[in-house]
């Protein structure tokens, strides 16, 4: 079994993939990513000012990094690759301006790959438009090693992960976070 952290404003009590957002890396889901540190900021990021950052702590079975079992439809990048970079623009970019697209853009239960710098929006415009290449739009996300997110599109992918063992903590002061608490599933 692996820990992943999703950084959030709120304790998520049963992961339900109708709050999730549209137009992300790999399309509407719920992601959590295998480094504290990035769930941390992104908690931050994403709290207002009456809102605490939460981060919340996940088991997941670890079936789910068997690419072989064949009961998962997977789709894995183990590096920044131009198929990940058109796969993100494929899901970030507005497919029919005025018309509500069918979210996630993709048949594939859980989607692995790296975590690119804030700028991907911004890069991904701008590969759309031409402006730079497939190489020169890798190069500019600046992914960090070993920095992973996975993202669960299904009930099925969901469950794989051990909602049971969830935990989480909150930002509490001067970059302080508590202990780990037990979440109620």
């Amino acid at each position: 079994m692996r820990r992943f952290h999703h950084g959030t404003n709120e304790i998520i009590g049963s992961i339900d993939l109708n709050h999730s957002r549209s137009r992300t890396d790999f399309g509407k889901g719920f992601y959590m990513g295998n480094n504290l540190g990035v769930a941390r900021r992104w908690a931050i990021s994403q709290s207002m000012t009456s809102e605490t950052p939460t981060v919340m702590r996940y088991i997941l079975k670890d079936e789910v990094f068997n690419l072989s079992d064949g009961c998962l439809n997977r789709l894995w990048f183990s590096a920044p690759t131009v198929e990940w970079l058109n796969f993100v623009r494929d899901n970030r970019i507005i497919s029919n301006p005025g018309q509500l697209s069918i979210e996630p853009r993709h048949n594939f239960d859980i989607v692995y790959g790296p975590i690119a710098n804030d700028k991907i929006a911004d890069v991904v415009d701008e590969y759309v438009d031409g402006l730079v290449t497939a190489t020169e739009a890798i190069q500019r996300v600046r992914v960090v090693p070993s920095v992973f997110q996975i993202s669960f599109h299904t009930t099925l992918a969901l469950s794989y992960i051990d909602q049971q063992l969830t935990e989480y903590q909150r930002k509490i002061r001067n970059n302080t976070w508590s202990a780990w608490e037990k979440a109620d599933a």
